[in-house]
C-alpha cells in the first residue's frame, strides 16, 4: 500500500508533489547508474526500488536515489554471478562432459 497524506482515501492516492519526488529520485538513480531512466530494460525494477523506499517513509531524493542505485547494482551483480555459474559449456574431452563456465568444474555424465 502506498503511503499518502490522506490514509483514509480509497484507493490510496499520491499527491503531485509525491510523484515529482519519485520521478526525480528515479532520474537521479538512473543517472547514478549511467543509464536511461526510460529506455533501460531494468528501469521498472529501479522504479520499484524507489517506490519501496518512498513507502518506507524516505523523502530525501538524494538518499532514495543512492540507496536504489546501490540496490540495483547489487541485484545486477548477483544476477550476473548466478547466470555465470549456471552456464554449461561442452568440454573438449568428451561428448557427455560439461563444465560450469568460470569455475572449470566438470559434470561427468550430465546431459
Amino acid at each position: 500500500m502506498l503511503l499518502t497524506r490522506n490514509p483514509k482515501a480509497s484507493p490510496p492516492l499520491l499527491l503531485a508533489d509525491d510523484w515529482i519526488l519519485l520521478q526525480a529520485a528515479h532520474d537521479a538513480a538512473s543517472k547514478n547508474l549511467g543509464r536511461s531512466p526510460t529506455g533501460h530494460r531494468y528501469s521498472d525494477r529501479l522504479a520499484k526500488q524507489v517506490l519501496r523506499l518512498f513507502n518506507l517513509g524516505h523523502r530525501d531524493i538524494a538518499i532514495i536515489a543512492a540507496v536504489a542505485a546501490q540496490t540495483e547494482r547489487a541485484q545486477a551483480y548477483q544476477s550476473y554471478s548466478l547466470n555465470k555459474l549456471l552456464t554449461l559449456v561442452p568440454s573438449n574431452e568428451g561428448g557427455r562432459q560439461y563444465r560450469l563456465s568460470g569455475c572449470g568444474a566438470s559434470l561427468d555424465g550430465y546431459h
